[in-house]
């Protein structure tokens, strides 16, 4: 990770938000103004191949996987310029213990009505959100690199069963960048989870995608009601505007 050439460096990004009274809100993130780049980590919410494949989960349940491919090519340049700027990038995954001792009754249920049980072997072997299958691994495009802490639990909420509150405590992050899979399940769960714990979101919009694209949609509406209730949302370009301000001020 590259060293921080000065002490004062400030990091903020430019957002736009609808209001109620139809007039858009034009500012930069975080809301109290910028903040040191340290206080900043990239969350990157399981962009594996189960939820990319189409041998995954997401393709046997009937998910479109196009928006996922799409997403996964706006975070590329985004966890680039966050590397290079000194950012820390967390990861998460989902997945259940090979035993399934994790998996409740409901959520097995569930996902055997969905079409695709959990702990179900693919066509190509791999069994579905289970630890260790080939399914349960991030994606090349996106893999963490040593340093990158990645986070491995069975819920929605990555907060939920897992240390990463924590390690984002004791990193002394406060602010968190957010793009993932899936909008609608665990990008959501986990924005929701930062939110109650007083950390502060913004959501790369064109760097997530649902099953369908209208959960996308309207999940990142709902984040954007009350004034951004659950953070704020930007997009790819802006955050990578943002991030690569920083590079010119860090040396390796």
């Amino acid at each position: 990770m590259p060293k921080r050439e000065r002490d004062d460096e400030q990091f903020s990004v430019r957002v736009e938000l609808p209001l109620a009274n139809g007039k858009p809100y034009i500012g930069r993130w975080p809301h109290d103004g910028p903040c040191s780049p340290d206080e900043v980590a990239l969350l990157l919410i399981d962009f594996q191949k189960d939820f990319c494949h189409p041998d995954g989960y997401l393709a046997k349940v009937g998910g479109d996987l196009k928006p996922a491919h799409k997403a996964v090519r706006k975070v590329m340049p985004v966890l680039e310029a966050a590397r290079n700027a000194g950012v820390m990038v967390f990861h998460t995954r989902e997945g259940h213990r090979p035993s399934l001792i994790d998996l409740s009754k409901y959520k097995k249920w569930r996902s055997c009505l969905a079409g695709a049980e959990i702990g179900m072997t693919s066509q190509t072997g791999s069994k579905f959100l289970v630890r260790g299958s080939p399914g349960w691994e991030i994606i090349p495009e996106l893999a963490p690199i040593e340093g990158e802490e990645v986070f491995d639990g069975p819920g929605y909420d990555k907060f939920m069963h897992t240390d990463l509150e924590h390690c984002l405590r004791c990193a002394g992050i406060k602010y968190l960048i957010v793009a993932g899979l899936t909008t609608e399940v665990c990008v959501s769960s986990t924005i929701r989870g930062a939110t109650e714990r007083g950390l502060e979101c913004i959501l790369v919009a064109d760097g997530t995608a649902g099953s369908e694209m209208e959960f996308c949609r309207a999940h990142i509406k709902t984040m954007q009601v009350e004034g951004g209730i659950f953070g704020t949302i930007t997009v790819a370009d802006l955050v990578c505007a943002a991030l690569k301000s920083l590079q010119s001020a860090s040396v390796d």
